[in-house]
């Protein structure tokens, strides 16, 4: 079955679930069709009963048709109207395929981590997001550098250096990261690290509460918006 053919389907008064993130949180809400047509590629949907209508800030939106998901853009979000513009039948999102769910930090409750390069030296770096088996953390190009070449090779992928997180409410964690990903940010003034983290089953129960208490904080915030 084509795109087309997927939007056709689409009846006034029928429903389709749409998929966004938020924080990152993956959040799933079904709607009511108000029209769609087909030519153009536009669905409206009725957003007056949504309670997480501000995640369609955001330009980039998921529908979920049968087993087929679609990737579509907000055309328009006005009052109790979202007409969003259907792009292409697409892979699973990354979020839908995650294992475990990843959140971002609240700004008044950062986190920190603590990255041991000697046994009396440590870069620390503030986490962007983390989830129960990995973390993501931003640092500047130095910071990222001195790290880095402490590696054995130097900016080699899949080495493990031990680290320690600073949770909210003095919970400290610590563990192994072992290195996944280097990504430029900001047109090269930081960089992003992703680490895969192995601890032990008590750390890995405090870091699961966090999770949980943040993930709620999260989708209690986006009904407020």
């Amino acid at each position: 079955m084509n795109l087309y053919d997927l939007i056709g389907e689409l009846r006034e008064g029928g429903s389709v679930e749409l998929l966004s993130q938020w924080k990152g949180v993956p959040v799933r809400v079904r709607m009511t069709i108000k029209w769609v047509s087909p030519e153009e590629r536009f669905v409206s949907l009725d957003m007056k009963d949504c309670r997480f209508r501000h995640i369609f800030s955001s330009p980039s939106v998921y529908m979920k048709l049968k087993e087929v998901y679609i990737e579509a853009s907000v055309f328009s979000n006005i009052r109790d109207e979202l007409v969003v513009e259907v792009l292409g039948i697409a892979p699973p999102p990354p979020f839908v395929l995650r294992e475990f769910v990843r959140v971002e930090p609240s700004d008044r409750e950062p986190i920190y981590v603590n990255f041991w390069v000697h046994e009396t030296e440590f870069v620390r770096a503030k986490v962007v997001d983390i989830s129960e088996v990995g973390v993501g953390v931003l640092l500047t190009k130095e910071e990222a550098e001195r790290l880095l070449t402490d590696l054995t090779p130097p900016h080699s992928l899949h080495k493990e250096v031990y680290l320690e997180l600073y949770l909210p409410h003095s919970d400290t964690i610590r563990g192994l990261g072992e290195l996944r990903n280097i990504l430029s940010h900001q047109e090269g003034v930081y960089v992003r690290l992703g680490f895969r983290l192995e601890m032990e089953e008590k750390d890995k129960r405090k870091l699961r509460q966090y999770i949980l208490r943040r993930q709620r904080e999260i989708l209690e915030d986006l009904r407020k918006l």
